[in-house]
């Protein structure tokens, strides 16, 4: 069974002041860049907004809301699990997005949740943890399932404008996280 590679992208982006997914890095989008980092992992990528995956139960419940769309999706569509990160944090070393892709079961960066590897037989779980309400943060819900973190270099989050614009010229050009 093969991996779905999700791009989660449903936020508000209220800190960058627009679509993050959107904002071009050296002549492509943040999700573009996402995409690539991911395409060598996994069979099949897709955005977790617009015409992507719809969140699950509901939209509105951040990126817990997209892995749940995520993992339904992956289910139906015979993937064995899905590799999450975010527009925001497109620069994931291959390392790391191979060790992710190889961990038997629910994994996650342990610096940045967003990045992870969730087994599509979480869906049901995470369906009734959104629909409860209370704590629907990322650390929350890796300790409530137990999910193994890994150790991993810190990676570049691009949340404001001025993340973006920190990357050097030549790091534009090359798609490089921020030094």
């Amino acid at each position: 069974m093969t991996l779905l590679g999700v791009v989660l992208a449903g936020g508000e982006s209220r800190r960058f002041g627009s679509d993050k997914a959107r904002a071009l890095l050296g002549g492509a989008t943040l999700a573009d860049h996402a995409r690539a980092t991911l395409a060598p992992f996994v069979a099949e990528i897709l955005l977790s907004a617009g015409a992507g995956i719809p969140d699950r139960p509901a939209p509105g419940l951040g990126p817990l809301g997209g892995i749940c769309g995520a993992l339904r999706h992956a289910a139906a569509n015979g993937h064995a699990a899905i590799v999450t990160i975010g527009c925001d944090t497109p620069f994931v070393p291959a390392e790391t997005l191979a060790a992710l892709a190889g961990a038997p079961g629910a994994a996650f960066v342990a610096g940045t949740p967003i990045v992870g590897r969730w087994p599509v037989g979480l869906a049901d779980a995470l369906e009734r943890h959104l629909r409860e309400g209370g704590d629907r943060s990322m650390r929350r819900w890796c300790a409530m399932i137990g999910a193994t973190p890994l150790d991993a270099a810190p990676i570049a989050n691009i949340n404001r404008p001025e993340d973006l614009a920190a990357l050097s010229p030549p790091d534009r050009a090359r798609g490089r996280p921020p030094r």
